[in-house]
C-alpha cells in the first residue's frame, strides 16, 4: 500500500487556507462595495451579495403565499375526495376516515423532516395541511359516519389543538396556532349533539383562551387576541341563543365573568375595549328583568374597566366602560317597576360618583397635561345620563321634587369646577369649563322640570338675568352665553305659548293677568341683562328686546280691551306708540343715552307711516279726526321737546 507523503498532504492544506482567505477578502470587499461595482473589479458570481429587496419579494409569493395557497388546495382536494368517495362508495365510511388520519399524520411527519432540512416556512405549509385534515377527519368519523362515541372524539380533536399549538411553538409560527385555535373552537359546535352541559362547555372554551392567552404572553403574538376573543364570543352566543332560559343565569354570569377576566388581564387595548363591550352587554342580556343584577354586576365590571384604563393609561377603555353601564342602565330602566326601585337608584348614584371621581382624581393629578377627549366625554355624559335614568324613575311620583334635583346636580359640578380650579394648572382648563357648561344645561333644565307653563318663561329669563350678572362679577363669559341661552329659550316660549295663553279677549281680566305679568317680567329681566353685559352688542339686543316685550304686551292688552271696537283699538294702539316713543325721546336727553332718543324716533316714523298708510284708510271719519288731532299734538310735542333741548342734544352728539 502506498503511503502519503506528509509534504504533500501539509502543501494541500496550506493551499486551502490561501484560498478560503482570498475567497474572505473577496467577500469583504463585496460588502463594503458599493451596489453597482465598477465594471474594472468585477465580483465573482460564486462570491456576489444577493440583491435583498429582489430575494424578498420573490421569498414573500414563490414560498409563502403559494405555500399557503397550495396547503388550502390540498385540503379542499381532500374534502372533495372524501365526497367522491361517498358519492361512489369506492372505500368505506371507516377506510375514509383511517385514510385521512394516515394521511394528516403522513403530513406532519413530512414537515417535520423538511424543517431538519432547513425548510422551516415551507414545513409550516405541510403543517398546517395535515392538522387541517386531521381535524376534517375526525369530524367526519362523527358528524358524518358516527364510528367513534362523542366523548373520544371530542378528546382527540382537543388533542390535535394542543399538538397544533405545541408545533407551532416548535417551528414559531402563529399561523399554525391559528389554525389549531379555530379547530379547537370549533370543535364544540361541530360535536354539538343539542345536550345542554355548558359548564363542561364554558370550561373547555375557559382553558382554550387560557392556554391560547399564555401563549400570546409568551410569544407576543398579539394578532392571536381576536381569534381567541371571536372564538370564545361565538361559542357563547350559540349556547346563550340556543340554551339560555330562565334558572340559567348563575352559569351564564359565572363564565361571562370569567372570560371577561381572562382577557382583563392579559390582552392589547383594542381586544380589552372589545371584551369589555361584550361582557356588559352579555350581563344586561343574561339580566333583562326588573333585578338589580345587571346594574351592579356591571358597576363591577365598569370599575374593573377604569382599573385596567388606571394601570395601561387608557382613556378610550374607561369611556367605554361608563358609557356601557349607562347603557345598561337604560335597559334596565325599560322594565316595568311597579315601585320606585330605591336599591337600583342607589346603585346608579354610586356608579356617578364613582365615573365622576375617577375624571377629578386623573385631573387632579395630571394637573398640568390636557385632559383626554374620553375624560371629557364622561365628565359631560355622566351626569346628564345618571339624571335621565333616575328622572325616568322618578317620575311622576316624585315631580315636584325633580326640579331642585336638577339644581343639586348643577351644585354638584359647580363644587367640581371650583375644586379644579384649585389644582389644575393654566392651559389645561378643558375640565372647569366643561363642569360649568354641565352645571348651566342643568340649571336650564331645572326650570320646565320643576314649573310649568307662563312660570317656565318667568324663571328662564330670571336665570338669564342671574347668569348675566354672574357673567359680570365674575368676568366669565361663558355664563353670558348661558345668560343668552335663557334669554332666547324665554323668548322663544313668549312666541309660541304665552302669547296665546288665553283663548280670546273676554277669557282673562285687563291689567290683573299672567301673560302682562309674564311679559313685564321677562321684558325687566332683559334689561338688566343689557345693564350687566359687557359686549355692547349683545347689551344693545337685549335692552331692544326689552323694549319689544313690553310693548308687544302693552298692545295685547289694548286690543283685548277694545276687543269689539276695532276702530278704537287701532288708535289706541298709534297713541301708545308715539307716547311711549316721545318717553324714550325724553329718557335719552335726560340720561343722555343715543340708544333711548333713536329708538323714541324709530317709533314716532313707525306711528307716522301707520296713520298714512293704514289708519287713513281704515278708520271711520270720528276716529280718523280723533287719531290725526292727537297723533299730531303728540308728534309736535316731540318736536317741541328737541327745540327745547337742542343744544343739549347737539352737546350729546359732539361727545360721541
Amino acid at each position: 500500500m502506498r503511503t502519503q507523503d506528509p509534504n504533500d498532504a501539509l502543501a494541500r492544506v496550506l493551499s486551502r487556507l490561501e484560498d478560503i482567505e482570498a475567497r474572505l477578502r473577496l467577500l469583504e470587499a463585496a460588502r463594503n462595495a458599493s451596489p453597482d461595482p465598477e465594471p474594472s473589479q468585477p465580483v465573482p458570481s460564486a462570491v456576489r451579495p444577493p440583491a435583498p429587496a429582489r430575494q424578498h419579494l420573490e421569498t414573500q409569493v414563490g414560498l409563502t403565499w403559494l405555500n399557503r395557497v397550495g396547503v388550502l388546495t390540498v385540503v379542499l382536494g381532500f374534502a372533495f375526495f372524501f365526497k367522491y368517495a361517498v358519492d361512489s362508495r369506492l372505500i368505506g365510511e371507516t377506510g375514509r376516515v383511517l385514510l385521512g388520519v394516515l394521511t394528516g399524520c403522513a403530513a406532519l411527519g413530512l414537515a417535520e423532516f423538511m424543517s431538519r432540512r432547513g425548510h422551516r416556512v415551507y414545513a409550516q405549509g405541510i403543517t398546517g395541511a395535515g392538522i387541517s385534515i386531521l381535524y376534517l377527519s375526525l369530524y367526519s368519523a362523527f358528524g358524518l359516519y358516527h364510528l367513534l362515541p362523542h366523548l373520544l372524539v371530542f378528546i382527540l380533536m382537543f388533542s390535535t389543538t394542543a399538538m397544533a399549538v405545541a408545533l407551532s411553538l416548535r417551528y414559531d409560527s402563529i399561523a399554525i396556532a391559528a389554525l389549531g385555535f379555530t379547530g379547537g373552537y370549533l370543535t364544540p359546535l361541530l360535536l354539538s349533539t343539542n345536550d345542554d352541559r355548558p359548564w363542561a362547555l364554558f370550561g373547555y372554551v375557559l382553558i382554550l383562551g387560557a392556554g391560547g392567552m399564555a401563549l400570546v404572553s409568551r410569544k407576543s403574538w398579539r394578532y392571536l387576541e381576536p381569534l381567541l376573543l371571536a372564538g370564545t364570543s361565538l361559542v357563547y352566543l350559540v349556547w346563550f341563543s340556543s340554551h339560555f332560559e330562565h334558572g340559567k343565569e348563575f352559569v351564564a354570569t359565572v363564565f361571562a365573568l370569567a372570560f371577561y377576566a381572562l382577557f382583563w388581564a392579559f390582552s392589547s387595548r383594542a381586544t380589552l375595549i372589545a371584551a369589555q363591550i361584550l361582557g356588559m352587554v352579555a350581563i344586561a342580556a343574561i339580566w333583562s328583568g326588573p333585578e338589580t343584577q345587571s346594574l351592579w354586576i356591571n358597576l363591577l365590571l365598569g370599575a374593573a374597566g377604569l382599573t385596567a384604563a388606571e394601570r395601561r393609561s387608557w382613556p378610550q377603555l374607561a369611556f367605554t366602560a361608563s358609557t356601557l353601564f349607562w347603557f345598561s342602565g337604560l335597559l334596565w330602566r325599560g322594565n316595568h317597576f311597579p315601585d320606585t326601585p330605591w336599591f337600583g337608584i342607589a346603585i346608579l348614584t354610586t356608579a356617578f360618583l364613582l365615573f365622576l371621581g375617577y375624571v377629578f382624581r386623573w385631573c387632579s393629578r395630571e394637573r398640568n397635561v390636557e385632559t383626554p377627549a374620553p375624560y371629557l366625554g364622561i365628565l359631560a355624559l355622566d351626569g346628564l345620563l345618571y339624571f335621565v335614568i333616575c328622572h325616568l324613575l322618578l317620575n311622576p311620583a316624585y315631580h315636584a321634587y325633580l326640579g331642585l334635583f336638577a339644581v343639586a346636580m348643577a351644585a354638584i359640578h359647580l363644587f367640581v369646577a371650583w375644586l379644579l380650579r384649585q389644582r389644575l394648572a393654566p392651559g389645561a382648563e378643558r375640565p372647569i369649563v366643561l363642569s360649568v357648561g354641565v352645571a348651566i344645561t342643568f340649571l336650564i333644565l331645572a326650570v320646565p322640570i320643576q314649573f310649568s307653563q307662563f312660570r317656565i318663561t318667568m324663571s328662564w329669563a330670571l336665570e338669564g338675568a342671574a347668569f348675566a350678572w354672574i357673567a359680570n362679577r365674575t368676568g366669565n363669559r361663558r355664563f353670558g352665553s348661558a345668560a343668552l341661552v335663557s334669554f332666547t329659550l324665554a323668548l322663544v316660549r313668549l312666541c309660541v305659548f304665552d302669547a296665546g295663553m288665553y283663548s280670546s279677549a273676554v277669557a282673562h281680566p285687563l291689567i290683573a293677568n299672567a301673560r302682562l305679568l309674564t311679559f313685564l317680567v321677562t321684558g325687566v329681566c332683559f334689561w338688566l341683562g343689557a345693564h350687566w353685559a359687557e359686549r355692547r352688542s349683545l347689551a344693545l339686543v337685549l335692552y331692544i328686546a326689552g323694549h319689544f316685550v313690553v310693548l308687544w304686551a302693552l298692545l295685547m292688552e289694548i286690543f283685548d280691551w277694545a276687543f269689539h271696537r276695532p276702530s278704537v283699538g287701532t288708535v289706541s294702539a298709534s297713541v301708545l306708540l308715539a307716547v311711549y316713543g316721545i318717553a324714550l325721546v325724553v329718557l335719552g336727553v335726560t340720561v343722555r343715552s343715543l340708544v333711548n332718543r333713536l329708538l323714541g324716533l324709530v317709533l314716532l316714523a313707525l306711528v307716522v307711516v301707520k296713520l298714512y298708510l293704514y289708519d287713513v284708510w281704515q278708520l271711520e271719519q270720528t276716529f280718523r279726526f280723533v287719531a290725526f288731532v292727537v297723533l299730531g299734538i303728540l308728534l309736535l310735542t316731540a318736536s317741541f321737546l328737541y327745540s327745547r333741548f337742542r343744544f343739549v342734544v347737539d352737546k350729546l352728539w359732539d361727545r360721541q
